[in-house]
């Protein structure tokens, strides 16, 4: 008797577990949904996310027909006749199972990732209004009231009438009375989700599924932060860390693998084959017709295929209707997993949007061409980064005859939406663009006043990139190579106490860095400011602090310290800016006859700048012969004070290695480079900024080290 009572106990509270997470796992679906993307949504992907959904059901419901009428006595009649709804179930397209899939392979960004996310929606709209009209109409069918299909229609639209006009006002009012603090109370989380049970409660009313009215819900609550964002802060975590598992656990359990017969598998893989290739068809007749990529096309394809856990809630549904059987419903998951499995091996192993930058040409400060335009990528985190940025591009020396365009990107971490967004906005003196929030403003507005300030030298283009952190680095790298930018620059993760941000993880900026650096189609340049940032430059305000006038440029050896060595020339063309150039030498460098390559190539790049720049009173160029690392470290401590910009090269080539041996394995910081760590160290009397130097190397460079990594 315990055990019965133990055992009902168990099943009672699975299913309790199920029923919440099934409604605030929907309700999270849609609150992550951005149902402005089927507007914004090209013709290419509104036709790919139409023909993947109507080709599949077509051919899929064809091969179902010919299989049952000619087939009948092979396969059982109970199977047999689920086969038509095994046809439709297979066609149907989920946008959270597609974001999801690319979001674990870091595709969610890409090129591709975005043409896939926005057909998915559209296809996921017909997906999902095909399945809410047949599965009503077969509920009604069943049902022993009178006029129950318009019945449960009406319902329905008064349902949605209700939270459109009603519950969507109350939220865009919770979102607008905490734009400000961005601290949504609990009480208005509470009574969001006590909305979202009783939406769930009157679905079953009416006659639909408890699921729709938490779907409809999460739709019109406002996507991003705060409150879209506070809700995923809640739930993300318990819901998908938890309940899904759970979920998936227990839907699992409906089926026993044994019990399949091998005649119905095969029909059901029969028909699935058939919506895969109608999917697949769907998609690679608009590609093939836009141009794209025949391997990028059929990778699209592919993806467009994919199925997950919200497929696996229609099943169940199905399955209760009597649409289908148990055993159609193992032989459905069986099929997904052995489909999507091998989806996600291919698309990994195969696709790689960092590939597209191979056959790039680099572009370097070093080897642009003379009085040509400077393409510069500034990348801002938060607010307090602006100052030091928007210092270091006024010291960049923009000219008549070498103008500057900047590309200001505030990188924003992805929350309350699943779908990455890049919005190229709208760039005028003090702006007050409606597309902006507030913190993108105030960063945008100090751009602007730069860009109005230095007219017809510098040109500005402002972006905002919203993405998981993982794969923000794709947006940044993306942007310089769609740009053609020549330097990218980025804040360093760990500011100055007095400007630390709450707001971001320095760890995961930090990783966005690492990312960049191994990434960018063009040089990198991480920015430190050490400097005392006062509250008048915060927020931007960078027309209130004082221009840089000291320059201090560190040479040893190496293509890094080459492209350093370019910056600062480029810098030195100002006569209201003191130049240093120092170069540090090894004592036996100057004893030694034969010269290496790379020797040779830092040799010419010495000449070409002390070319440049003779007669230039305000530029100095000194040479230190050193006798090992320790007096080179000291050498630099002794002059660091003295200036408000150093620059300086992230590794120092084969020449160096010797000088820093003893050095490699206190390096904090290896995104620094040795130098780099030392100046931004605790102990560093550095006061300024300093500008860390990564010049892209060329292809045949990328090859070896490639190689070398494989090894």
């Amino acid at each position: 008797m315990a055990n019965k009572i133990f055992t009902y106990s168990s099943l009672y509270v699975l299913e309790t577990v199920q029923y919440f997470g099934s409604m605030f796992f929907l309700f999270l679906i849609g609150v992550k949904s951005d149902m402005g993307m089927v507007k914004r949504s090209g013709k290419m992907a509104w036709v790919v996310g139409f023909l993947s959904f109507l080709l599949p059901v077509i051919l899929s419901s064809a091969v179902a027909f010919i299989t049952v009428s000619r087939n009948h006595t092979f396969f059982p009649t109970d199977a047999a006749m689920g086969f038509y709804a095994i046809a439709g179930l297979t066609s149907v397209s989920s946008p959270h199972v597609i974001n999801a899939f690319l979001s674990d392979l870091k595709l969610l960004n890409s090129e591709l990732g975005r043409i896939a996310v926005s057909a998915s929606m559209v296809s996921g709209c017909c997906s999902l209004l095909s399945v809410f009209l047949v599965l009503t109409i077969v509920q009604s069918s069943r049902a022993t009231v009178a006029y129950s299909f318009w019945w449960t229609i009406l319902s329905c639209l008064l349902i949605i009438l209700v939270i459109l006009y009603v519950i969507r006002p109350i939220m865009y009012w919770i979102n607008k009375r905490t734009a400000d603090n961005m601290v949504v109370k609990e009480g208005y989380l509470i009574f969001i989700f006590l909305t979202v049970l009783v939406s769930s409660l009157l679905g079953e009313i009416v006659g639909q599924h408890y699921l729709v009215g938490p779907l409809l819900l999460g739709l019109v609550v406002p996507p991003g932060p705060p409150l879209g964002a506070a809700i995923e802060n809640k739930l993300e975590c318990f819901v998908t860390g938890i309940l899904v598992p759970v979920i998936v656990i227990a839907r699992a359990c409906v089926f026993q693998v044994y019990d399949i017969r091998m005649s119905t598998f095969w029909g059901v893989q029969l028909i699935s084959l058939f919506s895969f290739f109608g999917k697949l068809l769907g998609t690679l007749i608009p590609a093939f017709y836009s141009g794209m990529p025949y391997q990028d096309a059929i990778i699209l394809g592919l993806i467009m295929n994919v199925q997950g856990v919200l497929d696996i809630q229609i099943w169940v549904r199905s399955i209760s209707l009597q649409l289908i059987s148990r055993e159609l419903y193992g032989c459905l998951v069986l099929t997904m997993v052995i489909f999507t499995g091998a989806i996600s091996i291919i698309v990994k192993f195969f696709y790689d949007p960092s590939s597209k930058y191979a056959s790039y040409r680099r572009k370097t400060i070093q080897h642009s061409k003379p009085n040509a335009e400077l393409r510069i990528l500034a990348c801002v985190y938060h607010e307090e980064n602006v100052p030091s940025i928007v210092k270091l591009l006024e010291a960049s020396n923009a000219t008549t005859y070498s103008p500057i365009c900047v590309y200001a990107l505030h990188l924003v971490q992805l929350q309350g939406r699943a779908t990455p967004l890049l919005i190229a906005h709208k760039t005028r003196p003090r702006t007050e663009n409606s597309d902006m929030d507030p913190t993108t403003r105030i960063i945008m507005n100090s751009f602007s006043l730069y860009a109005h300030h230095n007219r017809g030298i510098v040109s500005l283009n402002s972006f905002t990139a919203i993405s998981p952190y993982n794969i923000m680095h794709e947006d940044v790298c993306s942007l310089g190579f769609d740009k053609r930018t020549s330097l990218i620059i980025i804040p360093f993760h760990h500011q100055h106490p007095a400007i630390l941000s709450k707001s971001v993880s320095s760890s995961a900026i930090r990783r966005v860095n690492m990312n960049i650096l191994k990434k960018a189609p063009c040089s990198v340049g991480i920015l430190i400011d050490k400097g005392e940032t006062r509250p008048s430059t915060l927020g931007g305000m960078s027309n209130s602090s004082s221009p840089v006038s000291k320059v201090l440029v560190i040479f040893l050896s190496g293509p890094d310290d080459r492209e350093a060595l370019a910056y600062g020339a480029r810098i030195g063309d100002d006569v209201n800016v003191n130049l240093t150039v120092i170069r540090f030498m090894q004592s036996d460098d100057r004893m030694q006859q034969q010269r290496t390559k790379e020797k040779k190539l830092d040799d010419d790049a010495i000449y070409a700048f002390r070319h440049q720049t003779a007669g230039f009173k305000n530029v100095e160029y000194i040479e230190e012969a050193v006798k090992d690392g320790v007096d080179l470290i000291s050498s630099i401590k002794e002059m660091e004070r003295s200036f408000e910009l150093v620059i300086v090269g992230r590794d120092h080539g084969q020449e160096s290695l010797k000088l820093f041996a003893a050095f490699s394995e206190w390096n904090e910081f290896p995104e620094l480079g040795i130098i780099g760590d030392m100046l931004v160290s605790s102990d560093s009397k550095a006061s300024g900024c300093i500008l860390v130097m990564q010049q892209r190397p060329p292809k045949e460079e990328e090859r070896i080290q490639k190689i070398k990594s494989l090894k």
